[in-house]
């Protein structure tokens, strides 16, 4: 079959590879879409917890076409979407309902092989039914996992409060979409690009603010106060490090973005006593997939208008190239044979 395969940082091919066999309690699915993510950018670089060689692809849907013998949930032509993380269930963390630290995680495209490959063997066990959704709404499972975790993490939210997300690629507009579910009032957007604000528009952010010269000002007139929840969506930590200015007192901040393993900022201890802010991170998701299918299924999570680019896997060099180097781009999903 033809997979990408990363043999090391800084490499990338696209070759034929054997094909998967089931082990006893795995299927055989066709991928039929993967969404290409910044952390496969962050494997690539060599800045991520992978090993290689490795099949790159986390968030990925497809259709079963062989099952284990000790399979019984799912049957050849099922349909499915992926949690990526394998745990060990018997180490500190794993005992301790804490899974997501697990001391032996292993998952699928970052330490085994994951979906973008023609074909891909996984556990039953990570396997979501996905039927009422489209291929590429169940290759979104993941990144909405990811959401739904980070939401457990600062719930419970100020009914009637009001947030605001740095950043409106696909991971802060489902954040924003969750965050109007989970009781805010509003939640402000800011971004460098305009067409994604435009899309946040569209999924109902009540302001949109343009990261230039003049967004402190607009921010203040919106909430003069502060907000009760800031959240950071890109992964740079100066606009880290700028979050403090906008939160409200006793306000949450969630670091979502992922910074550069060796970045730092420049925080102020006694503010945070003073104002008696609280900081929360979000690594992963944790056994919140089911509830991601079912957001999707409800409608009150809209992926579908994420997604701005779409190829073939024989493009992946050329899709993954735009990923990198361009900051237009929304979410671009690499489709299979019968992808819709």
């Amino acid at each position: 079959m033809k997979a990408v395969v990363f043999p090391e940082p800084g490499r990338l091919e696209i070759r034929e590879v054997p094909d998967p066999k089931p082990a006893p309690d795995e299927v055989v699915l066709e991928v039929k879409a993967s969404g290409i993510c910044a952390t496969d950018i962050h494997i690539f670089l060599g800045e991520f917890i992978a090993t290689y060689p490795v099949i790159p692809g986390h968030e990925f849907s497809g259709e079963v076409v062989e099952v284990g013998r000790e399979v019984r949930r799912f049957k050849v032509g099922d349909r499915v979407a992926v949690d990526p993380c394998i745990y060990c269930h018997s180490c500190p963390a794993c005992r301790s309902h804490e899974e997501n630290f697990c001391h032996n995680l292993k998952a699928y495209g970052i330490h085994l092989s994951g979906g973008f490959a023609e074909y891909v063997a996984v556990k039953e066990s990570n396997l979501y039914g996905i039927e009422g959704l489209s291929w590429e709404e169940g290759a979104m499972v993941e990144p909405v996992g990811c959401a739904v975790h980070g939401l457990n993490q600062i719930a419970p939210l100020k009914p009637g409060g009001h947030g605001l997300i740095f950043g409106a690629g696909p991971i802060g507009l489902i954040n924003m979409q969750l965050y109007l579910n989970a009781g805010l009032s509003t939640v402000t957007v800011v971004d460098l690009m305009e067409h994604k604000l435009k899309i946040a528009e569209e999924l109902g952010a009540t302001y949109t603010v343009l990261a230039d010269d003049d967004m402190d000002g607009r921010l203040k007139e919106i909430r003069p106060e502060g907000f009760d929840l800031v959240v950071d969506a890109t992964g740079n930590p100066k606009v880290v490090e700028s979050m403090f200015r906008y939160v409200a007192d006793r306000g949450k901040l969630l670091f979502f973005g992922v910074c550069p393993p060796d970045s730092r900022i420049s925080i102020s201890p006694y503010e945070v006593y003073k104002r008696e802010l609280k900081i929360y991170g979000s690594f992963s998701l944790l056994y919140t997939a089911s509830r991601a299918v079912e957001l999707i299924r409800s409608g009150r999570v809209k992926v579908e208008p994420l997604i701005s680019h779409r190829f073939p896997l024989e493009r992946f060099e050329e899709a993954f190239r735009l990923k990198r180097e361009d900051p237009n781009p929304m979410k671009v999903m690499i489709t299979g044979g019968g992808a819709g």
